[in-house]
């Protein structure tokens, strides 16, 4: 198979001000955000490609702050794990690379400026959500130097898919006729010039090497009510274990048994795949090698179609995490039925308490809060139910974005964004007409259990 080469206004390079490579740099930077591994990285090819040919080394800054968004304990201990695993890896093949951990809001400030003011270059992660844009836009403003953000997010180019989708099926097309040409292994340069043995990063790098994680998270001041996950631990290598096992075993029958509360039958690579830990190409090529079979088919439906149509969706507006982002339809029909008669009426701390009436949905919210993720069709559900328990559809819409991005390890990502708004219309279609829902698609427990036996998952989920 022929590796993808970077070529002649190539769809995954942005530039992001209109500044010139400065060629008294030292360095080209390379500013890790979202892609966070230390190769089948396109981000980090084409930052040691750039230094290859100035003639210079290629170095690596990763950081995580802690007035980010929803920072917690368990998102600083999976970056950080991870982090370890990327700087053995990076410093294998010869490039530089430094972590900065702010304990403070106050010590977040400046690092990467002072960077950038000694670069040629500075190369980012081109990601659509979240606090990358505008973490891009404002650095990109401020670098004495050209400034380009690589995407690869998905296995096709954004660029590539810019007009905005109503559904999968309007998409899938597309993804499929440029699948050829872009579901390839990355041309994955060495670096020509050694980093220097010495080097002043402005700040004081982590030994991730020796470093106890646990007091360095302990440390940062940011939200240690939501814990960390023990048994989804960060990084490429079990992001890898992950996969192997998963296309040793369930791939197969993925089509059947993904939804099934009683089978693992889904992959647990949605936390690695929103950190960049591995890339949805790598697990493309793996799972397409494995066989033929339905479920394979499946998969990759979900991970190449449906996360292209996740993508697709944030980067066409701005307001993706908002209600106003919805159809029109789904939007006037939930606030034409808002007078309806609730079951409850529910705050946001009651549903994160998992305090609602219904056992499975409850199941479902301590599920998120101990494991970072929900089972597969409990998932759908989850998001649904709460309009049965707010008056107001918006502040439901609200709720349940709010719960993904805290509590979940894959929270903060187009696929996250994209699926709670499913749950509200998006990317859906008018069914018929029901109360609370009005033609939004319904969910209940009751029809949940009539089909799959979520028996022993509430059991295992019950409160205490």
């Amino acid at each position: 198979m022929d590796t993808l080469d970077f070529r002649t206004d190539d769809p995954r390079l942005r530039r992001l001000n209109e500044k010139p490579i400065h060629p008294g740099g030292e360095y080209v930077l390379y500013w890790m955000q979202a892609f966070r591994r230390a190769a089948d990285n396109a981000a980090l090819a084409y930052a040691i490609e750039q230094a290859n040919a100035l003639g210079v080394p290629c170095l690596v800054y990763e950081a995580i702050r802690p007035d980010g968004p929803h920072a917690s304990d368990r998102i600083h201990r999976f970056v950080l794990e991870g982090a370890r695993e990327t700087a053995a890896r990076l410093h294998a093949r010869g490039i530089g690379y430094a972590f900065f951990l702010p304990r403070r809001p106050a010590e977040a400030r400046g690092g990467l400026a002072r960077l950038a003011a000694r670069a040629c270059m500075v190369v980012s992660d081109d990601f659509p959500a979240f606090v990358v844009p505008g973490h891009n836009a404002a650095a990109a403003a401020k670098a004495p130097c050209a400034f380009i953000a690589v995407d690869d997010a998905c296995v096709i180019p954004l660029a590539l898919l810019a007009k905005p989708e109503v559904a999968a099926r309007t998409i899938r097309p597309k993804v499929t006729r440029l699948l050829a040409d872009w579901l390839k292994p990355i041309a994955d340069p060495s670096p020509r010039r050694e980093p220097p043995a010495r080097f002043d990063w402005s700040f004081d790098p982590i030994d991730l090497r020796r470093a106890d994680l646990v007091a360095l998270v302990a440390s940062c001041a940011i939200d240690h009510g939501v814990p960390a996950v023990d048994e989804t631990r960060g990084g490429s290598a079990a992001a890898e274990e992950r996969l192997h096992a998963f296309v040793r075993r369930p791939l197969r029958t993925y089509d059947v048994d993904r939804n099934d509360p009683s089978r693992e039958g889904t992959s647990g690579l949605s936390p690695y795949l929103h950190f960049g830990m591995i890339s949805p190409r790598a697990v493309a090529l793996e799972a397409r090698a494995a066989s033929a079979d339905p479920g394979v088919e499946a998969f990759v439906e979900q991970l190449l179609v449906r996360r292209a149509l996740s993508f697709n969706f944030v980067r066409s507006r701005a307001d993706y995490a908002e209600w106003a982002a919805l159809p029109g339809w789904a939007r006037a029909t939930l606030e034409g039925h808002a007078n309806d008669e609730r079951y409850a009426e529910l705050t946001v701390s009651e549903l994160e308490e998992a305090r609602s009436p219904d056992a499975l949905w409850n199941a479902a919210m301590r599920e998120l809060r101990a494991r970072g993720t929900i089972q597969s069709y409990a998932r759908m559900l989850w998001g649904k139910l709460p309009l049965l328990w707010m008056r107001r559809p918006q502040d439901a819409h609200a709720a349940m974005v709010h719960l993904n991005d805290k509590w979940a390890l894959d929270g903060r990502d187009p696929n996250g964004y994209a699926n709670v708004s499913w749950c509200f219309g998006l990317h859906d279609r008018p069914w018929p007409e029901r109360r609370v829902f009005g033609q939004v698609r319904t969910m209940t427990s009751a029809s949940a259990q009539k089909k799959l036996d979520f028996g022993d998952y509430i059991l295992r989920w019950s409160a205490g």
